[in-house]
């Protein structure tokens, strides 16, 4: 496990492979989070509480720097063929099973509002956020406001605000 400065991961916080886990600084994973993939956070990444990031020691989550996910956010980036390929269960061996294993990124300064489900394989671009309980089933392109079920983009934002205030907290973190 690689952590940075300024890490703090509640007591109360479940990561079943923590020497798969690396931070940049300034992290705070709150309580009743379940982590069970590889994970790799940059700077300045908020996961709150109950939030479940699953899919095993083949899979993985990239959270770029300012990126987070609020409450009860839902990551799958594994996921069983339910079309009938294989037994469905963790517990099958998996000689039995047809797995779908993936990495899901969330770049830097994307951000996903309370209860969003991410499927397997996803890439949430730069400065996109995704609206409550929303359903991602398709990459997202950057700074794009998005929300539903699927997913659909709503709006835009506006990054040179944003991209002028993170590089003035970069320097300003940097400084000290």
């Amino acid at each position: 496990m690689k952590v940075g400065i300024d890490v703090r991961i509640s007591s109360h916080a479940v990561i079943v492979h923590p020497e798969m886990m690396a931070t940049g600084n300034h992290i705070a994973i709150d309580p009743f989070v379940i982590i069970t993939t590889a994970l790799e956070l940059g700077n300045y990444v908020h996961i709150a509480p109950h939030c479940s990031i699953i899919g095993g020691v083949q899979s993985k989550l990239i959270m770029g720097d300012f990126s987070g996910l609020a409450a009860g956010c839902r990551i799958v980036c594994a996921s069983d063929d339910y079309k009938g390929a294989g037994l469905i269960n963790p517990t099958i061996p998996i000689k039995y099973r047809s797995v779908t294993h993936s990495t899901v990124i969330i770049e830097k300064l994307a951000t996903l509002g309370t209860n969003v489900v991410v499927l397997p394989g996803i890439t949430i671009g730069e400065g996109a956020v995704v609206g409550v309980s929303s359903v991602v089933t398709k990459n997202l392109e950057p700074w794009g406001i998005y929300a539903g079920v699927p997913a659909r983009r709503v709006g835009m934002r506006e990054k040179n605000k944003l991209l002028h205030y993170a590089e003035l907290l970069m320097q300003e973190t940097e400084g000290n």
